[in-house]
């Protein structure tokens, strides 16, 4: 089995060296074995690893995240959930673009005579075109709801520091938890858990999930039908479900 230097496996997969160095810094990827100079030396399942490494981080993965996840007895379920749920977003936005495509042709097909393009095709266009699709929308809400809590925890502590009134701040703060409990709680009702070990699909308790540990896809909970605790995957709730 031919054995590649760190330079050799770099270059493989477009990372620098010192990237490689790194994540054998924090036991992520370490070498098969050590040359008698002392250079690491990568196997081609070293190379498996480290392409998988990759693509979960380009999926939005933090590297503590993925260490967890591939350590876990159940690393390959979380990682077909991952996957398949990856999947899924690329067919979705495959779709919405195709879709896109067929509008734009036939909107300009018509445009030589304006007044024959259906008004139907005019709205799909701007209902495709200002669609922000399922979970994107959801967790760019919470980011806004988050920057406007910040902007007024801001002014209420710089209006503190000026004026010398802290009333002001105190009363700012207190609208910000509530504020902050509400944006929360509206991210909960909107998305469901999948649990890796038994595939079943779940709302987790809000404590739970709340202080649970978690990534932009995946948080550590506790599966109510199984009892297992593992990174369980994130998706969208049906609109009946939330009915």
């Amino acid at each position: 089995m031919s054995k590649l230097t760190t330079g050799e496996l770099a270059k493989q997969v477009h990372v620098s060296v010192r990237t490689l160095q790194y994540y054998d810094q924090r036991g992520l990827l370490r070498p098969t074995e050590l040359s008698a100079g002392g250079r690491r030396l990568y196997s081609d399942a070293d190379l498996k690893r480290l392409k998988l490494i990759l693509l979960l981080k380009g999926m939005g993965l933090s590297l503590t995240a993925i260490q967890e996840i591939l350590a876990s007895d159940q690393s390959n379920h979380v990682l077909a959930l991952l996957l398949e749920q990856q999947e899924q977003q690329l067919r979705a936005e495959q779709a919405a673009n195709a879709e896109k495509l067929r509008t734009v042709r036939q909107v300009r097909d018509g445009l030589s005579d304006f007044a024959v393009i259906p008004i139907q095709s005019i709205e799909d266009m701007e209902r495709i075109m200002t669609n922000k699709r399922g979970l994107r929308r959801i967790h760019l809400n919470l980011l806004g709801w988050g920057l406007l809590i910040d902007a007024v925890e801001l002014a209420a502590l710089i209006y503190g520091l000026v004026v010398g009134n802290w009333w002001v701040f105190g009363a700012a703060m207190v609208v910000a938890v509530i504020f902050a409990t509400v944006a929360v709680r509206r991210y909960f009702t909107a998305v469901d858990f999948i649990c890796p070990a038994c595939g079943s699909q779940f709302r987790p308790d809000f404590k739970q999930a709340f202080w649970s540990r978690h990534t932009p896809k995946t948080r550590k909970l506790t599966c109510p039908v199984c009892g297992e605790t593992n990174y369980c995957v994130e998706v969208l709730r049906h609109e009946s479900a939330q009915h």
